[in-house]
């Protein structure tokens, strides 16, 4: 069981099994937010109910990730009432975020 199964007291969802799923890996952190913006628009636009967004894992020497501007992004949207949960799921293979949107 992972750190974010155990503080969340229940077994993960599976990037699976979201509808929409992003792969935001070697992309520069504004390029990234850009394109994760529009994917998060059409979500909204087209009633999607679930998104999953990977990006690099945290790796020793390699600065910092998206992990924080991807979750910022979805606090803000979580804010504005778009959001119902979003969910950290983090491997040593892979970062990544599955979200929830209200409806």
């Amino acid at each position: 069981m992972s750190f974010f199964e155990q503080i969340a007291g229940k077994e993960l969802p599976k990037e699976e099994e979201a509808e929409v799923k992003v792969d935001l890996s070697g992309m520069e952190k504004p390029d990234a937010l850009q394109k994760l913006d529009t994917i998060v628009r059409y979500c909204k636009k087209t009633n999607v109910e679930s998104l999953y967004v990977s990006f690099p894992p945290v790796r020793p020497g390699e600065g910092e990730t998206l992990f924080q501007p991807v979750v910022r992004y979805f606090k803000i949207e979580k804010f504005n009432g778009y959001v119902s949960y979003a969910v950290p799921m983090m491997t040593a293979e892979k970062g990544g975020v599955f979200v929830v949107f209200k409806r």
